[in-house]
């Protein structure tokens, strides 16, 4: 059973909401906000280490560390990309200015070697992090892409989401679309039209591990894929637990086994568990290939284990994990000021809290 205890809260530094996160492996937390804020905070003597203020008008809407330099931090700020030195903070050491319109989120490749920036325009500038050039410009998005992440141990490979409800599988090296996938595709066919009108499946963020990635929807389900091969992939369940749109997914990078977590605007955080108490895998929860509606339903909610369902209380817009002090650590930035850590951990499995 793997359970979530609140930790401990970082307060005093934002003025307004927080709406990014990211922590670094030496257990630095990097928190971004509206009016341009940015914070970074100490997890072994909880408390904060710098606050920046950048322009008034751009919000700092993402944030990634380098885990080969854990001291190398970009951050998205409006429509550029500044990279700071958490040492210091003193000003940003490099900016990256190929973006027409805000940023939604940076994140770096498993080499480093390159940044990925996708915005409002519905494109992801592709930069060679090293060379500090643009690489390659991916259009595809015919709205704002909202989430795009590096896929590992898959050289090219780039898997994005946006507000056009579509799900990209990218061969970033040439700029090519593999495959794309309309989440309409997954909304059931007995659902009222007003639920459709008033929540679509927006895709409002992807993430990745190994194999299998899933996308947050503005309906409250999160879908759940599978890579096949260099160029697809298949869609394996469908999550069912956010009551609002899910404004966040993250596999934590403490590498819990099988684990997935989700935030939404109904203020929940919950913990997935993906293999299922009979050792099922996620893929079991696809309803294709069951005649039978009630198996189908019944084979849903078998193999979708919440493990934990958190009442956080206010909208969540972004989640982040790390580790510092032996502990698992799940970080909440929500409309408030203060960012939430909560502390994982799970029974009988090696290196547990």
């Amino acid at each position: 059973k793997k359970t979530m205890t609140q930790e401990l809260k970082f307060a005093d530094g934002h003025k307004d909401s927080v709406l990014c996160l990211a922590c670094s492996v030496d257990g630095v937390v990097a928190s971004g906000g509206e009016g341009g804020e940015l914070c970074l905070w100490s997890i072994e003597k909880p408390g904060l280490l710098h606050h920046v203020t950048g322009p008034q008008d751009a919000d700092v809407t993402s944030v990634c560390f380098s885990v080969k330099q854990p001291h190398v931090l970009c951050a998205a700020v409006g429509e550029s990309v500044l990279l700071y030195d958490s040492r210091t903070m003193s000003s940003a050491v490099h900016e990256f200015k190929f973006n027409s319109e805000e940023v939604n989120e940076v994140s770096l490749n498993e080499k480093e070697n390159f940044l990925s920036a996708c915005d409002d325009s519905g494109e992801i500038k592709i930069v060679d992090f090293d060379g500090r050039k643009l690489f390659k410009t991916l259009r595809g998005h015919e709205n704002i892409c909202s989430s795009a992440k590096f896929c590992p141990r898959k050289t090219w490979g780039m898997v994005s989401g946006g507000l056009d409800q579509n799900v990209i599988l990218w061969d970033f090296s040439r700029g090519k679309k593999l495959k794309t996938c309309n989440m309409q595709e997954f909304v059931s066919g007995d659902a009222p039209v007003s639920a459709y009108m008033c929540n679509p499946p927006l895709v409002h963020s992807v993430d990745i591990s190994g194999q299998i990635f899933a996308c947050g929807l503005g309906n409250s389900a999160i879908e759940m894929f599978k890579l096949e091969g260099k160029k697809s992939f298949q869609h394996i369940g469908t999550l069912e637990g956010h009551s609002q749109g899910v404004s966040q997914v993250c596999f934590p990078q403490f590498q819990v086994e099988n684990t997935l977590v989700s935030a939404g605007n109904d203020g929940k955080v919950i913990v997935w568990d993906l293999a299922g108490s009979q050792g099922t895998s996620v893929a079991s929860t696809s309803k294709e290939g069951v005649t039978d509606k009630g198996a189908a339903e019944a084979a849903e909610t078998e193999s979708s284990h919440i493990a934990q369902n958190i009442d956080h209380g206010s909208k969540i817009n972004w989640l982040a994990s790390g580790c510092a002090k032996d502990k698992r650590l799940l970080f909440v930035a929500d409309v408030t000021p203060v960012v939430t850590a909560y502390s994982f951990s799970a029974d009988n499995e090696k290196g547990s809290v």
